[in-house]
């Protein structure tokens, strides 16, 4: 009976071991499983990575969105950017974005012999006979835009340009630059994240950027005096500060452009302090330019406050005044518009304008309206219809200017 017992107790143990012994074979063999799985998936992760050796680095070309440029803003849509990698994961340490733009408008012109000097300029019409009433025209531009920036030791650096070009039927009687000129050129160094230093050939800071002459999109209808900035595009150095939705800069600007074949010993001061919101935005500039002898014997000087109402999907309305006087004695200013945009679809929308100014020395007072409809189905192209009208009280008749533009990016 005790044989038995112990025949049994025996044949028990060796079963319980041999049930641990294929216990434990199992769990090895999940493990050396789980491992094999794990090795496999690191040695395809590495043959996706791009190796690159020591001392090379990695370029990408991608559509991102383009640069924000102190002072001058994004390109506000998606444009070729090519990334310089340090290694392989590694963020980009360099970005060079580049895009450009082909536009043509059929233009149609009347009565421009009625309307200021300076609206005929700005019109592009540098003489005209009484009885050229009417002109037809199409008129084309090619620009191309390059901007860089490069993460450094001591902070961002970066630089932006813009070679351009414009094309006009009556090359002998209209301004036209039939070889390409540079209309913009503009560095920065960011010294920390709220201090950045610019400078180059930008619109001066005394331009508000608000109402009619800031705000509308006007390919070819933003002729009105409308927002008289201290100077137009003018070279600069510029110190800004911006601190979440604040800013504040200022600029050391050259010289009175408006002066021809002068001597152009003076420089200006302009500032400006902007707010920047999700559904409200304002700003007030200025600008002080002193007097010298060949522009006249007072010094020059503008001021201008503007803003921007945000209305969601709707559209949105933009408004700016501005004051001043000019080097001429009694050269006084003033001039208001407003700016209402409405968003007809995600494609679509449509824009009106008015502005009204009035200037002493000339005696003068100008009314103009401005109206635009413009369809962009895909970010790399526009088709737009657009008109202005513009009365000077010196004439008994106004002007009218409307255009169909196309604009292709890329």
């Amino acid at each position: 009976m005790n044989m038995i017992k112990f025949a049994l107790l025996g044949t028990a143990a060796i079963a319980a071991v041999s049930v641990s012994a294929q216990a434990s074979t199992a769990s090895d063999i999940a493990a050396l499983k789980a491992q094999v799985e794990a090795l496999s998936a690191q040695v395809a992760a590495n043959e996706a990575q791009v190796s690159v050796p020591a001392g090379f680095q990695l370029m990408t070309v991608s559509q991102q969105p383009g640069i924000d440029v102190p002072g001058v803003g994004s390109a506000g849509r998606n444009v070729t950017t090519i990334a310089i990698l340090p290694t392989a994961d590694a963020p980009a340490s360099t970005v060079i974005q580049w895009s450009g733009f082909a536009r043509a408008a059929l233009q149609y012109i009347d009565n421009p012999d009625t309307l200021s000097a300076a609206a005929n300029t700005a019109l592009s019409i540098a003489s005209v006979a009484a009885t050229d009433n009417v002109f037809l025209n199409v008129r084309a531009r090619g620009q191309i835009n390059v901007v860089g920036k490069t993460d450094t030791a001591v902070g961002e650096v970066g630089a932006q340009m813009s070679v351009r070009g414009n094309w006009n039927t009556a090359q002998t009687q209209f301004g036209n630059n039939l070889a390409a000129e540079i209309s913009n050129a503009w560095g920065w160094w960011k010294m920390t994240p709220d201090l950045t230093l610019a400078g180059g050939f930008n619109g001066s800071l005394s331009a508000i950027g608000y109402g009619y002459d800031g705000a509308c999109s006007c390919y070819y209808t933003d002729n009105a005096r409308a927002g008289t900035a201290l100077n137009g595009d003018v070279a600069q150095m510029r110190l800004t500060y911006a601190s979440g939705p604040m800013s504040a800069a200022v600029a050391i600007e050259d010289g009175h452009n408006a002066v021809a074949a002068v001597n152009q010993n003076v420089l200006a001061v302009t500032a400006k302090v902007g707010y920047t919101g999700d559904l409200f935005s304002a700003a007030i500039s200025g600008g002080f330019e002193p007097a010298f002898a060949a522009a006249g014997p007072e010094a020059m000087y503008t001021v201008a406050i503007g803003g921007k109402i945000g209305l969601g999907d709707v559209g949105s309305l933009s408004m700016e005044a501005d004051t001043g006087s000019g080097h001429l004695a009694g050269d006084n200013f003033w001039a208001a518009s407003i700016l209402g945009s409405l968003n007809l679809s995600d494609q679509a929308h449509f824009e009106v304008a008015y502005n009204h100014d009035h200037f002493d020395a000339t005696a003068s007072e100008e009314d103009a309206v401005l109206a635009g409809i413009y369809y962009e189905p895909v970010s790399q192209l526009t088709i737009g219809l657009e008109g202005e009208w513009i009365k000077d009280s010196r004439n008994s008749t106004g002007g009218v200017n409307a255009d169909l533009v196309t604009v292709f990016r890329f």
